[in-house]
């Protein structure tokens, strides 16, 4: 698993605090291709989270990448890059160096030393002795506060002098096209275009989304002027959202709505040097790998990273009577099984439900709502059977009642996001299968994926005398450490139980951009 923390400032004419709060970060060979993707919330400026390495991994040297949404509009030379190895001892093959177009030069970042100071209390302990660091400022600088990060690792695992983060060229300045808004908020955005028959955006269309699984939700939006559209879909913890999309059709419409790509899929080329370890990269490999194996046999799942996966994190088992509509518990509700057995929901309808009411448009039946508030049949109803909109009313109207299991109704004009509808009625199957009817024109599912959830810190104290080994790669990772001038910090963390040199590294970003550096060595006996 990587760890990482990000900083995140906006420089130019937008002042803080910044715009965007999704943090997009992916793991990526020196040709671009993916091999894992997160999307992490911004808080105060800042990331911290972590990202698993696929077990399929193969060894060679790969990329950290970072952005925003807004960061798309400007092009992926514009993202931040952070170069890494990776070891996968259980396989042979090294990662494919082969790529499209001309590699970018790329210059890496030095650290800025001098401005802390990183000492131990001794340089020698115990396996599991107690450590303390010590942390200050230097008297130099000027900010009340820096935020750091303090990792404890073997040493020939870190630079300690030149930073992996690397600078590409400048994109060119007439390269920004606004295509992607921001996330305002501390939630994902889905977001499209609306196009015709003719291929052509089309603005103003409505457009219905369905969220599927085990916390069903609906939410609805417009397109613009240019036919684009965002949604914000509320945080939910988990891996993979489920979506069910479909325009609102007029007849003959034959609308067609394209989801933007989540993450950002343009070609690059990064430098991509045959991968290489000097000699105490190769010590450190060595160990890694040992530890790996060790892990594996001790504890299979915590070998693999799953101990956190985003699956266990999100199983929830929520009864069927505790969930909530989105629409609410406000709602005349009919339970088919409290009344005689009728041909089709039509019948239904007209003994049953006076609230209801038939029209002919275009030689077709169509269904609305009789209410007190008149303005209701200036907009459509919202008519969906288990969270999916239908607009075929003769077919929902020939559905037999026994495949039904119950009728909410709303006959006042409901709003969701932008959209107004004049009414709801939400009619659930027996077996959660739209009871046979057809998916509506035009619609389709669609996977997405949702913010990541916390990840516990690194480096949990161990009790001396376990007959489990000590198979630590991190032996301490502090996310967020608050440093003020001229004041002291202590931290402590338990010592490796494996004898061999260790190193500490601190580091940060001050507010114009760059790193700065502080490191200090001890020894384990």
């Amino acid at each position: 698993t990587i760890h990482f923390v990000a900083d995140y400032s906006v420089s130019g004419p937008v002042s803080t605090p910044a715009w965007s709060s999704v943090l997009y970060v992916e793991l990526i060979a020196s040709n671009g291709s993916p091999l894992a993707q997160g999307k992490f919330k911004i808080s105060e400026g800042r990331v911290e989270g972590a990202l698993h390495i696929p077990s399929e991994s193969l060894t060679g040297n790969y990329y950290l990448k970072a952005y925003t949404r807004w960061m798309r509009n400007r092009g992926p030379q514009s993202f931040s890059y952070t170069a890494l190895k990776i070891i996968n001892p259980y396989r042979n093959e090294v990662v494919d160096l082969s790529r499209n177009g001309p590699v970018l030069r790329a210059d890496r970042t030095a650290f800025k030393q001098g401005i802390l100071e990183c000492t131990t209390a001794s340089p020698l302990y115990r396996g599991g002795e107690e450590v303390e660091l010590k942390v200050k400022g230097a008297s130099t600088v000027l900010l009340d506060q820096l935020r750091s990060c303090i990792t404890v690792v073997p040493e020939g695992a870190v630079h300690l002098e030149n930073g992996s983060s690397i600078i590409l060229p400048e994109p060119v300045q007439d390269s920004f096209r606004v295509k992607f808004l921001p996330d305002l908020s501390s939630e994902v955005s889905i977001s499209g275009t609306v196009v015709g028959p003719d291929l052509l955006p089309v603005s103003y269309a409505t457009l219905h989304f369905a969220l599927l699984g085990k916390e069903p939700d609906f939410f609805a939006c417009m397109s613009d002027a240019n036919g684009r559209f965002v949604l914000t879909v509320p945080r939910t913890i988990g891996d993979r959202l489920e979506f069910f999309v479909t325009p609102e059709l007029e007849e003959g419409s034959g609308l067609e709505v394209r989801i933007d790509q989540e993450f950002d899929s343009r070609a690059i080329a990064l430098p991509g040097e045959t991968f290489t370890l000097a000699e105490d990269e190769r010590e450190v490999a060595r160990k890694i790998a040992l530890n790996m194996q060790i892990a594996r046999a001790f504890s299979p799942r915590a070998a693999s990273g799953e101990a956190g996966s985003q699956e266990a994190l999100a199983e929830e088992v929520i009864a069927e009577g505790e969930r909530v509509p989105f629409y609410g518990t406000r709602v005349n509700r009919l339970l088919i099984d409290d009344y005689v057995r009728l041909p089709n929901l039509e019948e239904v309808f007209l003994n049953l439900v006076p609230e209801i009411q038939f029209y002919k448009k275009k030689g077709e039946t169509r269904i609305r709502f009789i209410s007190t508030n008149e303005s209701i049949g200036v907009y459509n109803p919202l008519i969906m059977i288990d969270h999916i909109s239908v607009f075929d009313h003769e077919a929902l109207l020939a559905l037999s009642p026994e495949k039904i299991e119950r009728v909410d109704l709303i006959n006042e004009i409901y709003l969701k996001g932008n959209v107004a509808f004049g009414g709801v009625l939400a009619i659930h199957s027996r077996k959660g299968d739209m009871a046979g009817i057809d998916l509506p024109k035009g619609s389709y599912f669609f996977d997405y994926q949702s913010l990541h959830t916390e990840v516990p810190p690194v480096g949990p104290s161990r009790i001396r005398g376990e007959r489990e080994p000590d198979t630590r790669n991190t032996c301490f990772w502090a996310r967020d450490v608050r440093l003020e001038r001229d004041k002291e910090t202590s931290l402590t963390f338990q010592a490796p139980e494996n004898p061999g040199s260790y190193v500490i590294q601190v580091r940060g970003v001050l507010p114009g951009g760059e790193v700065f550096s502080a490191s200090s060595r001890f020894s384990v006996e």
